[in-house]
């Protein structure tokens, strides 16, 4: 499960390309979504942060599958509620705050420009709450 929050918290990719994800995709700098694995059919290259690298070191399955599936279970009995894509959507607000930068946000997401970024995810968390993410380590 390791793999699969993290890299959807902290990268940002989105779930089912998550899922498409081998250890051949990743280096010591980046996640490489391949066009044949991305939803957009674009090639990109999503940065690995040092919190993210932290993570992925304590190991797990790549790729992870049925995670998906997993965590909804988990959740149902926890009785939490999951909205789809949650975790890029979390990604998205804390690295635009954190980087103050949409073009920047906007290239690891694979958009195409910034104008969502600032419809949906500007300012909806602080400077000091996205400094406080990005140090979120095991």
């Amino acid at each position: 499960m390791i793999p699969y929050l993290a890299i959807g918290l902290f990268a940002g990719v989105r779930p089912l390309e998550i899922q498409r994800l081998q250890q051949q995709n990743f280096t010591d700098q980046y996640i490489e979504i391949t066009a044949a694995n991305a939803k957009t059919r674009k090639r990109r290259l999503v940065s690995l942060s040092s919190n993210l690298k932290a993570w992925l070191r304590l190991g797990g399955d790549l790729p992870p599958i049925n995670k998906p599936k997993r965590l909804s279970r988990i959740l149902q009995k926890a009785g939490l509620e999951w909205k789809p894509d949650i975790m890029r959507h979390s990604y998205a607000s804390y690295h635009l705050a954190f980087h103050q930068s949409a073009d920047k946000t906007a290239l690891e997401m694979g958009h195409r420009d910034t104008p969502m970024l600032f419809r949906h995810y500007r300012e909806l968390v602080t400077k000091e709450e996205a400094q406080a993410y990005w140090k979120i380590e095991p």
